[in-house]
């Protein structure tokens, strides 16, 4: 790292001085004394419903699901290009990767540079964050140089990247300094991962719970706690936060309190194989499937492990299913109700999130049962959370896949233990459903859908 008071980028000759990948920053500083939390959603352009159609159907064009001859890129590119013109950020951001890598469009880094640039100019975190790594990387006219993808990384950060927040968080966690590999600012980078896991980061939440083994209060360290980050990684789709658990209930280990218990093992591993063939998979009603001790596991058929994937993953619409009708104003805290989120209303009839293997298919049940975060399930099942479009923190916590399987008479989970400053009682839950069948003696077993009727 260079010593001097501002990291100024390479410029070759006749550079426009003024392009975003000039940016004189602030120099990459691992001691710094504090860091505060910012959410990107907050940051980002807002998307409209047309552009983000355009979107999905983008992804769906290319999704994991697929065998990788038969992804269509260069019709992606097209329908990218179309929600790049109505403002959508993102489709525009995975543009700039196509043309990194050639796929669907000649291979041109300079464009994929530019595509980025565009959007920093927007102010949108993930950019800086990408260009950070096109400084690293030495991507097209860009001159290898870590101390300038340092500090456009730390300046990612503190706009609010996830990925930079997890990143940078990662590399201050530890005690002691190592340059260039980590540097001791546990207190800060602490603040970095816990803000990345509180916006939905996967690497957030692995990187803040393998942070948290142990007992040594003054490290932060809590191998409870821990456990339950690690599990709400795997819900955030963390590939290394389910392999970490299959080991760890496998052999007794830490996190894990008890011994060992392989048939949890043996369930985080099939996730673990799924994330790893599908990164797009998240699995936020992972507790229909796996709940953590002390809790009954279901019985769950192991010779299906799809009808595990499927049941942890988050619901939508049915395709036949009429748009919902917005909900009531917000109400007090006991009557309070909410609409689930607009997007999401009178989807296609091709589900995209459907076609991306990411989600599937339900009815709402009639008429619709909503509760108060801050009271007890009704119900046992899915249930999908929202907070009034006016909250602060509307935007980060307000998302399709912000759901939850919950057993009758138990709390609905607190947003503050992942460090989102939302009371309860500000969360409307609206029930799914999607309950497991009560098998015989009545022990729960894994299904997928509702269970059937009384007879």
């Amino acid at each position: 790292m260079q010593d001097d008071s501002k990291a100024q980028p390479h410029q070759p000759l006749m550079s426009d001085s003024k392009l975003p990948r000039f940016t004189r920053l602030d120099k990459f500083d691992p001691h710094r004394k504090d860091f505060v939390c910012k959410h990107e959603a907050d940051a980002n352009p807002p998307i409209t419903a047309e552009a983000e159609a355009l979107f999905q159907q983008a992804l769906a064009l290319v999704s994991y699901e697929m065998w990788s001859e038969n992804r269509n890129y260069a019709k992606a590119v097209q329908l990218y290009e179309q929600a790049m013109k109505l403002g959508h950020w993102k489709a525009q951001f995975n543009l700039a990767g196509l043309y990194l890598q050639g796929l669907g469009v000649e291979q041109d880094p300079e464009k994929s540079i530019e595509l980025t640039e565009d959007l920093m100019r927007k102010g949108v975190p993930a950019a800086w964050d990408n260009m950070g790594t096109m400084y690293m990387g030495g991507i097209g006219s860009l001159k290898q140089d870590a101390t300038v993808a340092y500090a456009f990384w730390q300046k990612a950060a503190d706009m609010g990247s996830m990925a930079s927040q997890a990143y940078i968080g990662a590399k201050l966690k530890a005690t002691h300094d190592e340059p260039p590999t980590f540097w001791g600012n546990r207190l800060v980078g602490l603040k970095m991962l816990e803000c990345a896991f509180a916006q939905g980061s996967a690497k957030g939440a692995y990187e803040l719970a393998i942070t948290l083994v142990g007992n040594n209060p003054e490290l932060q360290e809590n191998d409870e706690r821990a456990l339950r980050v690690f599990h709400e990684g795997v819900k955030l789709g963390s590939q290394q936060s389910a392999g970490y658990l299959s080991s760890s209930f496998r052999h007794g280990e830490k996190p894990v309190q008890g011994g060992p218990d392989t048939s949890r093992a043996d369930r985080y591993h099939a996730l673990a194989n799924a994330l790893y063939y599908n990164p797009d998979l998240r699995f936020p009603n992972l507790d229909k499937v796996l709940p953590l001790p002390p809790a009954q596991l279901p019985q769950w058929d192991m010779s299906a492990p799809k009808t595990l994937i499927d049941a942890a993953k988050a619901v939508v619409p049915a395709a036949s299913s009429p748009p919902q009708a917005p909900a009531p104003a917000p109400a007090p805290t006991s009557q309070r109700t909410s609409q689930l989120e607009s997007a999401e209303r009178g989807m296609p009839a091709s589900n995209t999130r459907v076609a991306q293997g990411i989600a599937r298919e339900a009815d709402l049940p009639k008429p619709l049962v909503r509760c108060s975060g801050a009271g007890r399930c009704l119900v046992t099942g899915i249930w999908q959370a929202r907070v009034p479009d006016d909250h602060a923190l509307a935007a980060s916590f307000n998302q399709w896949h912000r759901q939850s399987y919950v057993l009758e008479g138990q709390s609905f989970p607190d947003p503050r233990e992942q460090h989102l400053d939302i009371d309860p009682a500000q969360v409307i839950w609206t029930w799914w459903n999607q309950a497991n069948h009560l098998g015989f003696a009545r022990i729960p077993q894994v299904s997928v859908g509702n269970p059937p009727l009384a007879g």
